[in-house]
């Protein structure tokens, strides 16, 4: 009965948090049948971030998910009005975080990043893993980007 109870809960703590998403969001992630391959994930808070990540003056969203095929974590990342998925980690090789984000214990929008090329980009997401230096997530323009943080 426990197990069952266990099961229920998180079967609509899923469900919950799905309804959560905007709705772009929601409606791209299945219409692009997102649904068969990734699971929505809340293994971190907040489990989804908004914000423009691609300069384009509109909030975009990365999701925390969970490829089923293999049980690896990672993020996806949607650009409204944008045809491309992009997919960091979740099967995925990407940066320092492999292709299994499983070790990354926190994330947050971080803004005036400052990258190698010294310029500047507006927004980021900065991730954190056990046992690495905090890296920062950054799109130029066409392929998201791994930037290890320094000092």
């Amino acid at each position: 009965m426990k197990i069952l109870w266990t099961i229920s809960c998180l079967f609509f703590s899923v469900l919950s948090y799905a309804s959560q998403l905007p709705e772009w969001a929601r409606k791209d992630f299945e219409r692009k049948g997102l649904k068969d391959k990734f699971e929505l994930a809340d293994y971190l808070r907040p489990a989804y971030l908004e914000a423009d990540l691609n300069g384009d003056m509109r909030n975009d969203i990365a999701i925390l998910v969970i490829e089923k095929q293999t049980g690896n974590k990672g993020l996806l990342i949607l650009h409204q009005g944008d045809p491309n998925v992009y997919i960091l980690g979740a099967g995925s090789t990407f940066g320092d975080g492999g292709n299994d984000f499983v070790k990354m214990n926190s994330w947050k929008i971080v803004n005036d990043v400052s990258i190698r090329r010294n310029n500047r980009i507006k927004t980021g997401i900065e991730v954190n893993f056990t046992d690495m230096s905090p890296a920062v997530i950054i799109f130029d323009g066409k392929e998201y980007n791994w930037q290890v943080q320094e000092g």
